[in-house]
């Protein structure tokens, strides 16, 4: 008899084992495709623009977002930023205004005394539609406030493809910043 319950336990605890171990999701991290800040050769005195990021609380987490029908916006949860969301944009954002302008731009390194462009943003998510979102305004360095919205398809499943979707909306952001 005590033979026969260890025949039965042993391969069930080696079933659950290896049903435990399946069932654990591994964390990956993600970062924008563009979010290395390029410096190109400019003079010394140059006047550099600072761009800064200022993120909806949402997105001022380490998940990132997903909106899965009409009305819910997911966090994940084993999906993540490799390092902040606002500095990635900020060099990211900086590096398509520098390949479309003459001005010279850099992610904010708290030099006050430059010019400088705000973004405030809201959205910066994917979308069950296919296709991805960035909406916000800017504080340009003139004091003026200008709108930006950027929808964008999403080429592919997975969120790979939902940051190369981002990242083609953050050309078209750039663009709507000029």
């Amino acid at each position: 008899m005590m033979k026969t319950m260890w025949q039965r336990t042993v391969p069930m605890l080696a079933a659950l084992t290896a049903l435990a171990a399946c069932s654990s999701t591994p964390t990956v991290y993600y970062q924008l495709p563009d979010s290395a800040f390029v410096s190109a050769n400019t003079p010394k005195q140059t006047v550099w623009t600072n761009v800064y990021v200022v993120l909806a609380e949402p997105l001022n987490r380490q998940s990132l977002l997903y909106q899965s029908d009409e009305h819910t916006v997911q966090m994940t949860q084993h999906n993540l930023w490799a390092a902040p969301l606002s500095n990635g944009l900020a060099a990211a954002v900086a590096n398509k205004l520098n390949r479309q302008s003459s001005l010279h731009f850099r992610p904010a390194e708290g030099a006050a005394k430059s010019p400088a462009i705000t973004l405030f943003i809201d959205r910066f998510q994917g979308s069950y539609l296919g296709q991805t979102e960035i909406r916000g305004y800017a504080r340009l360095p003139n004091g003026s406030i200008r709108a930006f919205h950027a929808v964008t398809p999403q080429k592919g499943d997975g969120y790979a493809a939902m940051l190369e979707s981002l990242n083609q909306g953050l050309d078209d952001v750039a663009r709507q910043l000029q």
